[in-house]
């Protein structure tokens, strides 16, 4: 299924243009993904990430489901909420 880029809200109410990627390699401390054009590109994880056990299982497993995830068109760091995420009142 094919996303469309799109305009996300943060919390600080900056606009961030993200894309689709597909996770297609997760170590233990990288990911690479590949855009809707195919690009390969290097995931970013944030500090906090890096060192949970729980988030790189939880990566793999989303690999291996071939699910797409939003990243920022930019820096390609994953968000912190997902495509239907309510945004969380402030």
């Amino acid at each position: 299924m094919q996303f469309e880029r799109m305009i996300v809200m943060l919390l600080d109410h900056a606009e961030v243009e993200t894309i689709a990627v597909q996770l297609v390699n997760v170590s233990e401390s990288s990911m690479t993904a590949k855009t809707e054009t195919n690009e390969i590109i290097k995931i970013k994880p944030s500090e906090t990430a890096k060192k949970d056990h729980s988030f790189w299982q939880s990566m793999k497993d989303i690999a291996q489901a071939k699910i797409w995830l939003p990243v920022t068109k930019g820096t390609h760091q994953l968000l912190q909420y997902d495509w239907l995420s309510a945004m969380p009142a402030m």
